[in-house]
């Protein structure tokens, strides 16, 4: 624990030199203003360092065996942990070491530079420095810090009023585990302004912040009582909508960016009309995952939207297109009871099932529904995957076969 002095804790110093009485010089000069550590070479000094977090200043000569004080100065500007890499290092040079010597210091990040044989006044005058610097420096980050985290749990966006990213992020869990509990969907819309940068510098901050304003207003109309609106973006907005299916999410965004450039904005007195880009993400939900997976889907769709010209929606198109069921047409016939088992029989004595593998799979669907419902209907998509796959099957058999030419009329 550190001592204290008048003016409260004192900062600790590591001294580090291979001579003694150098070491012993500088700690009678220093100690009534540091708690001193001591090291014969860099090498002990940089193991101190990684134990000790206490220590706020080094002051280490230049020349020693082991590890010179640039190896242990390029150590800790080199090192992981951002306190330690802005370590305040003084370098301690004798009348031997050349200009040279004193350079590679500086570019290697030293603090400052003494000179032995110590000056008792000076000594004390640059370390005191060196360590108030640290502390300043201490100080600011630590309220910068502060600043971000109280910004981050801010849950409004002070220029619209709608939620910002960080209460998104939280009704998104939420939203996710309810979905999880229930067996139901959610689904996330990332919407952003077409060509917004172009706008706000031909017509400058206070006319963007006002379009984009009116634009928040308008996402917010007609909306649920349990959907989310939040701005997460300089022009980027998002919509939660827990319990949309995909194909009605879909019709949502494509409504939506209907009515944006239908809308006119009122700014600075001008009319304007303006477009927007949507990316939807409405994926199969389980407890594996992640509202951060459903950002990134849309954040992507988002991009895909705007790379193809924007003013147009993007999505996974395999997910969102729901899938005509079977027709009786497509639909292999199923296995009948007695050859399901005698299937299973092959496959218990290793051997391959004669039956057909479609017609197989068509007289266990039944079960796999009767399963579904019994398991929050998470075999849900896969029972679609598989009616999806025996039905493609029956069109590529379909496309395989033979034509069948016309009967010549005569």
């Amino acid at each position: 624990m550190p001592s204290e002095n008048e003016n409260g804790p004192k900062p600790c110093l590591l001294v580090v030199d291979d001579s003694r009485l150098m070491r012993v010089a500088a700690r009678k000069i220093l100690k009534s203003d540091f708690d001193i550590l001591e090291a014969a070479d860099g090498e002990a000094a940089w193991e101190q360092l990684q134990k000790n977090t206490d220590i706020a200043l080094v002051m280490s000569d230049l020349s020693m065996p082991n590890l010179d004080g640039l190896g242990l100065l390029k150590k800790i500007r080199e090192a992981d942990d951002e306190t330690l890499r802005r370590l305040p290092v003084i370098i301690v040079t004798g009348a031997e070491d050349d200009d040279g010597s004193k350079q590679s210091a500086l570019s290697a990040g030293a603090s400052d530079f003494i000179t032995k044989p110590f000056d008792s006044v000076q000594l004390l005058a640059r370390t005191k420095a060196q360590a108030r610097q640290r502390h300043t420096d201490q100080a600011l980050r630590e309220t910068e810090q502060a600043k971000q985290q109280l910004e981050e749990h801010v849950s409004i966006d002070p220029l619209t009023g709608l939620a910002n990213e960080y209460a998104l992020k939280e009704r998104g869990e939420e939203n996710l585990a309810y979905a999880i509990r229930h067996g139901s969907e959610v689904a996330l819309l990332c919407l952003r302004i077409d060509r917004f940068k172009i706008l706000f510098l031909r017509r400058g901050k206070a006319a963007a912040e006002e379009l984009v304003c009116q634009l928040a207003r308008l996402l917010g109309e007609d909306r649920r009582r349990e959907d989310t609106v939040a701005r997460i973006g300089l022009a980027e907005f998002a919509l939660l909508l827990p319990s949309a299916n995909p194909p009605g999410v879909q019709r949502i965004a494509e409504r939506l960016r209907q009515r944006i450039e239908a809308h006119s904005f009122e700014v600075d007195g001008e009319t304007l009309q303006v477009t927007a880009s949507i990316g939807l993400s409405c994926p199969p939900v389980d407890e594996n995952t992640r509202f951060s997976s459903l950002l990134d889907e849309a954040r992507l769709h988002l991009a895909e939207a705007e790379k193809s010209g924007g003013n147009r929606v993007a999505a996974d198109t395999a997910r969102l297109a729901p899938a005509s069921p079977p027709t009786s047409e497509d639909t292999p016939a199923a296995a009948s009871p007695a050859q399901v088992k005698r299937a299973l029989q092959a496959l218990a004595q290793g051997t391959t099932p004669e039956e057909d593998s479609a017609a197989l799979l068509m007289a266990v669907l039944p079960l796999l529904e009767y399963c579904d419902k019994n398991n929050r209907q998470r075999l849900k998509q896969h029972i679609e995957a598989i009616r999806r796959s025996l039905s493609d099957r029956q069109v590529e058999a379909d496309e395989a076969a033979p034509p069948v030419l016309p009967t010549e009329v005569v």
